[in-house]
């Protein structure tokens, strides 16, 4: 299941609803708080239709405001967040599964899935080293970069890959059915440097009873230990999760997917 794009949101979508989703964008882990200035700089929006999101937005509790000129994110988002989490939790044996490829390598193991034009980790277990790989549970990444994308693009109808060619200018859809059936044929994806300069991914299937691909389950850390060797390993250990997890399922997600 896959949401409406950006683009048909811009053009087909409720101007404002989408300007809001703009300025709540603004607000992450390292932007908790944030100015009016701010604001309309990150939205590249008029500052008075700035102030008239935050004042509507202000209303119903979803932004508040914790000094003068200053807001984040309010607290009727609570109950969105344990709604979401109930949701999209992946079950108990799944992340089991996880938890036991991360001490068996040592790496950060994260589930993918593909929304619309990206995809999201909804599951993640940290690695154990000192250094290592992680992301943002719940945040949007490039369907175009990464172990984990290149298996979830072989799950792709030719719209998506069209649709990520026309996004940006670098990306053929040809290449992208090409890898995309490359890796299909393989099981599994490994890359170096291919999202982020200095990390290395291996990825492997889930899949449901029927075949259909669901997410992609991901093994990632510094590429100075994704040697040869290793890799060899981690590919044989991360193909042999995703199965599992394909055999006991994703839990609740998995209706969403």
């Amino acid at each position: 299941m896959t949401l409406p794009s950006a683009a048909a949101a811009a053009d087909g979508g409720v101007r404002s609803v989408t300007r809001a989703f703009d300025l709540l964008r603004a607000f992450d882990a390292e932007h908790k708080v944030r100015s009016l200035r701010e604001l309309v700089e990150f939205t590249g929006l008029p500052k008075s239709t700035v102030v008239r999101l935050l004042s509507t937005l202000s209303n119903p509790g979803i932004i508040t405001s914790p000094s003068e000129s200053t807001y984040s994110i309010g607290p009727s988002f609570l109950r969105w967040v344990k709604l979401a989490e109930a949701m999209w939790e992946v079950g108990a044996e799944a992340r089991q599964v996880m938890t036991a490829l991360r001490d068996d390598c040592g790496e950060t193991v994260n589930i993918y899935i593909r929304q619309d034009l990206h995809r999201i980790c909804v599951a993640q277990v940290e690695g154990t080293a000192t250094v290592r790989s992680v992301v943002r549970v719940g945040e949007p990444y490039s369907m175009t970069g990464g172990a984990a994308a290149r298996v979830l693009l072989g799950g792709c109808p030719d719209t998506v890959l069209a649709a990520l060619s026309a996004q940006d200018a670098h990306v053929d859809a040809k290449d992208l059915r090409t890898g995309a059936a490359s890796t299909r044929e393989a099981g599994f994806a490994i890359t170096h440097g291919d999202r982020e300069l200095g990390a290395s991914a291996v990825a492997a299937p889930i899949t449901a009873a029927d075949g259909r691909l669901l997410a992609a389950l991901s093994m990632s850390g510094p590429t100075s230990r994704f040697t040869a060797d290793r890799v060899a390993q981690y590919v044989d250990a991360a193909t042999k999760a995703a199965r599992q997890i394909s055999a006991v399922g994703l839990g609740t997600v998995e209706a969403f997917l």
